[in-house]
Order: structure tokens, then C-alpha cells, then sequence
């Protein structure tokens, strides 16, 4: 079994059409969303409705996603983020704010036929609800703390970072790793719709059952025209000038 496993879409059609293509090209059978569904771009309905039609494993709720289903006050948004959340909010019907406002904030995942067990979060394992970020092997080793499965797949900074703990953690950039007896993983997959570390492409992870090998993968998409839909929606242009150059 192959499972793509994606996230940080944040209403991206262009980015997530393009991944999809991909995924399908590499034969994934299974899909798990790592959260952020919504938030930032212009196609915020389009891409819920694509997510909800996939073969889930499973799917998390992001920081977007919890604020954009409610009316809290956008506490540790930027300008641009809130502004997004407040438009987003609008474009979506009753069904699907209840929809990501009931979404858990993780999962954990066994599989029997081929045996693999592993978990979902969008932040951080010990404190998924608080929004945490995971940016080195501290922050890593904190979340591992409370992972009881030997893999968890998580996002929210939207920059691919592994870590790898037997007794102690270490981490940093990857584009393959081979799972390993007596190990545990904590893999960042990057994000689909919106990447932050200077690659504009969209990112995405398989993770191969059988082979117990995780790749991460980058694929081109239209991203002019994600750009042009954000400017007519009345959306930050910052938002569509980011997505050039990959922050």
C-alpha cells in the first residue's frame, strides 16, 4: 500500500490539482491530511470538497481550519492570515464550517493488511490544540514525548524537516527515509498549497507500506494563476507574492 499523506492546502486549487495528479501517476491508493485545508488562498470550497471526496485514512484539524470553522478572535494571526480567515469564513457554507470544526486534532492509525501503526497531527503531539511549532530536535523531542506509534506525519511550519529519535533526536532536510526497527519518526510533509522554504513547488510525502520508506516529493503547478485569483478575490497581495519565491 501507498498513502499520500498532505497538507497545508490552504485552498490552493492550482497546487492541489497538480498534486493529486501526481499522486495518482505514483499509484497512492490511500490519502491522510495533516490539517490546513483552508486559509490564505482563493479556492477555499473547492479544495474541501476535494479533500472530502478522497479515500482518507484520516484528516486533522489545522490552525486555520479550527478559526475559520468559529468566530474567535484571531489571536497569533498576522494581518495578512486573519484577513484570510475572516474571507474564508464567508465562503463557506454551515455544512462545511461544522464540517472542520469537528475535525480531531490527531489520529492514530493501524493498519493490519500490510501491519503499519502511525499518527496525524497538524502541530505537536503534546499540545496539539496550542499550535506549537517544530522547527528543531527540542521541539521535536517534546512532541515524541507523547507519540506511541513509531512514525507520526505532521505540518503547520510548512518546511519538510525529519527527526529520528532512538536515544537521542536528531533531524533536518530529507528526501527518503527508510524506516527503521527500533526507531521513532517525526516527519514534517510541507505544504501543498502555500511552501516556505524557498522552493515554490508543492510538497507532498508517499509513504510506502510495505517497503517502510517515506519520500518526500515536489511538483510545478500553475501558480500564476493561483496568484491572479487571490487578487481578485480582494485577498493580500502579499499572499500571492509569496507564493513565487517559496515563503
Amino acid at each position: 500500500m501507498k498513502i499520500a499523506v498532505l497538507g497545508d492546502i490552504h485552498s490552493n486549487l492550482e497546487a492541489l490539482n497538480a498534486v493529486l495528479e501526481e499522486t495518482k501517476r505514483l499509484g497512492c491508493e490511500k490519502y491522510v491530511c495533516i490539517g490546513d485545508i483552508v486559509g490564505y488562498n482563493a479556492n477555499p470550497r473547492e479544495c474541501l470538497e476535494i479533500v472530502r471526496s478522497l479515500d482518507l485514512l484520516a484528516v486533522v484539524m489545522g490552525n486555520h481550519d479550527s478559526y475559520t470553522s468559529n468566530t474567535r478572535e484571531l489571536i497569533g494571526f498576522n494581518l495578512q492570515a486573519a484577513q484570510a480567515v475572516e474571507w474564508t469564513r464567508q465562503q463557506l457554507t454551515e455544512e462545511e464550517l461544522t464540517w472542520l470544526g469537528n475535525l480531531p486534532m490527531k489520529r492514530d492509525i493501524f493498519l493490519t493488511s500490510p501491519p503499519a501503526r502511525f499518527s496525524v497531527v497538524h502541530s505537536t503531539m503534546d499540545n496539539p490544540n496550542m499550535w506549537g511549532y517544530i522547527f528543531d530536535r527540542f521541539t521535536a523531542a517534546a512532541s515524541m514525548q507523547y507519540q506511541w506509534t513509531p512514525l507520526c506525519f505532521f505540518g503547520h511550519t510548512h518546511t519538510p524537516l525529519a527527526f529520528d529519535k532512538t536515544d537521542t533526536v536528531i533531524g533536518g532536510l530529507y528526501e527518503s527515509l527508510r524506516l527503521l526497527p527500533n526507531h521513532k519518526y517525526l516527519i514534517n510533509v510541507g505544504s501543498v498549497g502555500q511552501p516556505r522554504d524557498r522552493d515554490p513547488r508543492a510538497a507532498f510525502v508517499t509513504y510506502d507500506v510495505e517497503m517502510g520508506l517515506v519520500t518526500l516529493h515536489r511538483v510545478e503547478y500553475d501558480i500564476a494563476t493561483s496568484q491572479q485569483k487571490i487578487i481578485d478575490s480582494g485577498l493580500p497581495a502579499r499572499l500571492a507574492e509569496r507564493l513565487a519565491i517559496g515563503r
